[in-house]
């Protein structure tokens, strides 16, 4: 069995992780961090361990991310934030 370094393999995410997954931003918001920062599609899925359609759709708002996902993708969410306004 493959092991994986990224958090959303983890199941001892903390709790606190989870609840912050639990309250993603909206669609909307999701896609505008992404573009503010410059992030592809692709590089964005990658990072993610998912295809690049699956971003796209909980950017568009049709899906939302498993518990596993959506804790990377908050952090990954958060981090752009915080870079984004480093370098501001």
């Amino acid at each position: 069995m493959a092991t994986s370094t990224h958090a959303c393999a983890d199941p001892r995410a903390s709790l606190a992780d989870r609840v912050r997954a639990s309250r993603l931003p909206p669609p909307d918001v999701r896609q505008r961090i992404r573009r503010e920062a410059r992030v592809p599609l692709r590089e964005m899925a990658t990072h993610l361990e998912v295809t690049p359609m699956t971003v796209l759709r909980w950017e568009r708002g049709e899906a939302e991310p498993r518990i596993d996902h959506a804790i990377s993708y908050r952090r990954l969410l958060d981090e752009l934030v915080q870079v984004m306004r480093e370098t501001a």
